[in-house]
């Protein structure tokens, strides 16, 4: 039955990957919604899915799941809310292909942030990993510059960053839902969005309507399949999945809208992309020589 669950949630994660890299192509095809109006409404849609998923999940004792949340967790909301802003406005300032890349890179930063917060430790081969990522990340900085879309590539590094935070508040308070904090912090996205823009909202049929796909059937999708697809596929197996997203979404905006990413960006991005698939190749081999052995203790204690 494990094994059927196993396969079963690599399937979903794959096809979830493979719906939420339309998310680049959705900005590209907005009418004249701005940053904000799309944040806006991404916000209100992704938040009322997931208090219905809450609900059901809490069994209707929403009280007693939020009295278990310490006052720590609302820094997981921040997180979560700049994650939220940053990655889409860092889309309106500069290629898919940029933001996707950078933001690729924010396990290197949750695994920054879990050594020196959490004291986790921090292999050597994920430090030279970190290194080659960095310096993927550093091409496209340097190469935003001369193109105008720094500002871009500095929101997409600040939204990895806070993606990193989020993960290292999620590790600490694994004994306990964490949901809630995900839904107070797309409020806060949401809410922060409306009084940026003026409380100018207004977008048209056509805005509202993808802004429903991506917000309510995609990324809220995507959210339940990653918290129940992460109790039976492994960290590393999960981490190279997502990839899935990170290399797609550009191709589709290349492929539907002509947005090509310059030479800078292909190098600094498959360096990103290489240095992440190899940390989580690293780590997914360590966990199978870890079952292994595991298994071959368990097999001379039967036998013994």
């Amino acid at each position: 039955m494990q094994a059927n669950y196993y396969r079963l949630a690599l399937l979903l994660v794959i096809a979830s990957s493979i719906a939420n890299s339309a998310n680049g192509l959705i900005v590209r095809s907005m009418d004249s919604a701005g940053g904000w109006q799309i944040i806006f409404y991404r916000s209100c849609f992704l938040a009322g899915v997931l208090g219905v998923v809450f609900v059901v999940q809490s069994g209707g004792r929403v009280r007693s799941a939020l009295r278990e949340l310490r006052p720590w967790a609302l820094l997981g909301s921040l997180a979560i809310a700049s994650v939220n802003t940053c990655f889409i406005l860092a889309m309106t300032y500069t290629t898919v292909a940029n933001a996707m890349f950078v933001l690729s890179a924010a396990p290197f930063f949750a695994a920054l942030l879990g050594w020196i917060v959490l004291g986790e430790t921090v292999e050597r081969g994920v430090w030279a990993a970190m290194g080659v990522a960095l310096a993927g990340i550093g091409v496209m900085l340097w190469d935003g510059l001369g193109a105008g879309t720094l500002l871009g590539n500095c929101l997409a590094l600040f939204a990895a960053l806070s993606f990193g935070s989020f993960v290292v508040v999620l590790r600490k308070g694994r004994g306990v839902n964490m949901l809630p904090v995900v839904i107070i912090g797309t409020m806060l996205g949401g809410l922060n969005a409306a009084v940026m823009s003026g409380f100018a909202l207004s977008v048209s049929f056509h805005d509202a309507a993808l802004l429903f796909l991506w917000g309510a059937v995609l990324s809220g999708t995507v959210h339940v399949i990653f918290t129940w697809s992460s109790r039976h596929v492994p960290g590393a197996e999960l981490t190279l999945l997502i990839l899935i997203e990170f290399v797609l979404s550009p191709m589709w905006v290349w492929l539907f809208i002509d947005e090509q990413p310059s030479p800078a960006t292909l190098l600094g991005g498959a360096l990103v992309i290489v240095s992440v698939a190899s940390r989580a190749l690293l780590s997914f081999r360590k966990e199978a020589r870890n079952a292994d052995s595991g298994a071959a203790v368990e097999r001379s204690r039967h036998s013994a």
